[in-house]
């Protein structure tokens, strides 16, 4: 086991919007999630961006919901679990993300990723098939904003001459960076850049996560000299906490289950949209589709009593060398407000001691 204090447990929000669910509402338990998450000790809230889905979220600006809760907190953390920059004006991404650093007291965290759902790339009627030039080119606009320097950049998708970028962000040179890491590419530029990492077994198998973070804590350790801190790495899966590992579990089905038809259907028309056929799946897709509710448990998540999750957390820090946790008490948006809150004060008062001790 690390050294006390050196496991970071997090929150992550997606924001589905359930049938009969009210936004308005689940935005007010988001921010009193965070708010709570705050006093007991969680270490970061992490909010994705996401767009055009209702089922799948409902939180098209984390920057913005992250102003609200830093007003509300002084303590923890408020990352982006991830920023689609392909998709925007990074200059003003990197402003918003400028600002948002400033008003918090340096607490942002900016995790980034290229994107890959359809409807996004659509509705802005950007080409998905241009994610990653265009994240490479966004990444190094903001890289150059957040400077001291002007931005002088001339690429494929963006152009500036001479443009001086205010305000700087408090954290200097930047707020932390943090890739989301989906594939062999993925890790292996972060290790080339000293960049930390966050992966998801939901996304990932599990064979393919061993050779991965090994890959990545070898790599990063080989050119820095010394092996960097395990809460470099990230690993985001759903967690849930009762009293017994009945009830977790029978409390998280719905919502788990839901968030599983509603990834495979928005995953089907990504592969239509990249003209691929929609009835012969990816073998994570047709794994996570024909999966029990169980199996998926075993596979993707940590859900049962106070024991039972501090086994499941301990055993994938001591696999993967991960040292922060997303834990997504919510997959779905369906776990009743009260029962995520007892299982984020069971999290923190019970298992955390367990695993930092």
């Amino acid at each position: 086991m690390s050294e006390a204090g050196s496991l970071e447990f997090g929150l992550f929000f997606q924001l589905p919007q359930a049938d009969g669910q009210d936004v308005a509402a689940r935005y007010r338990d988001t921010i009193a999630q965070i708010v709570e998450g705050d006093r007991l000790g969680f270490d970061l809230a992490w909010l994705a961006e996401m767009h055009f889905v209702r089922e799948f979220s409902v939180l098209p600006s984390p920057i913005v919901a992250m102003a609200a809760a830093a007003a509300q907190t002084t303590r923890i953390r408020l990352g982006t679990g991830v920023a689609l920059i392909p998709l925007v004006e990074p200059i003003r991404a990197a402003e918003d993300a400028a600002t948002l650093d400033i008003i918090s007291g340096g607490r942002l965290e900016y995790g980034v990723g290229r994107g890959s759902i359809a409807e996004h790339f659509n509705g802005f009627g950007v080409p998905i098939r241009k994610r990653a030039a265009r994240f490479d080119e966004a990444l190094e606009v903001m890289l150059q904003a957040w400077s001291d320097k002007p931005v002088n950049f001339h690429g494929q998708f963006f152009d500036y001459a001479d443009v001086q970028v205010v305000p700087k962000p408090l954290q200097r040179p930047h707020p932390p960076l943090r890739l989301a890491a989906n594939s062999d590419e993925s890790f292996e530029r972060a290790a080339a850049e000293g960049w930390r990492v966050f992966a998801s077994p939901i996304t990932a198998f599990s064979e393919d996560l061993d050779r991965r973070f090994a890959e990545y804590w070898r790599a990063r350790s080989a050119a820095e000299g010394a092996r960097p801190p395990a809460t470099d790495a990230g690993l985001l899966l759903p967690v849930h906490v009762a009293e017994s590992g009945e009830q977790a579990r029978e409390e998280a089905r719905a919502s788990l289950m839901s968030y599983i038809d509603v990834i495979i259907a928005t995953g089907r028309r990504s592969i239509i949209a990249l003209g691929g056929d929609p009835d012969n799946l990816p073998p994570l897709m047709e794994r996570n589709s024909s999966f029990s509710y169980e199996q998926l448990i075993e596979e993707t998540g940590a859900i049962g009593s106070a024991e039972e999750v501090a086994a499941t957390l301990a055993g994938l820090h001591e696999r993967y060398g991960v040292g922060h946790f997303l834990t997504w008490c919510n997959p779905g948006g369906m776990i009743p407000h009260d029962q995520v809150l007892r299982s984020m004060r069971l999290l923190m008062e019970e298992v955390a001691p367990a695993l930092r001790g």
